[in-house]
């Protein structure tokens, strides 16, 4: 602990900047997520995918970081917000299925099936 303490560089920083180093940005703003999203097998204009963001856009804070954990390895945002995150939805599949959306943390990659309804989306999301 002393060795961290004495750093100069924990004495450079003040508390709020170590706050946000060690716990991450607070507010989970899942437009800024969406903003810098990529697809592979999906667009971001496909009636799919805008369903899947107002589902993502309406989850309460608690869903919100399952999600983020789900997808990322960690319910907290990056330094700097989640624009600063690099999701990848990627098409895994479609209909006929009971396959739950799976993830690979590391990349930040969510591989979604495409369901075919919204509320069969929301039902597999929400449970993965």
């Amino acid at each position: 602990v002393r060795r961290v303490c004495d750093s100069p560089l924990f004495n450079a920083l003040h508390s709020a900047e170590l706050e946000m180093i060690v716990c991450g940005e607070q507010e989970l703003d899942f437009s800024q997520l969406r903003k810098n999203a990529h697809y592979d097998g999906f667009s971001e204009d496909m009636p799919y995918i805008v369903s899947l963001w107002q589902l993502l856009l309406s989850f309460d804070v608690v869903q919100k970081k399952r999600f983020l954990s789900f997808v990322t390895g960690s319910d907290l945002a990056p330094v700097g917000g989640l624009q600063e995150l690099q999701l990848v939805i990627q098409r895994n599949g479609g209909e006929p299925t009971e396959r739950l959306p799976t993830a690979h943390t590391c990349f930040n990659l969510l591989l979604l099936p495409e369901y075919g309804s919204s509320s069969k989306l929301e039902r597999m999301v929400t449970t993965a």
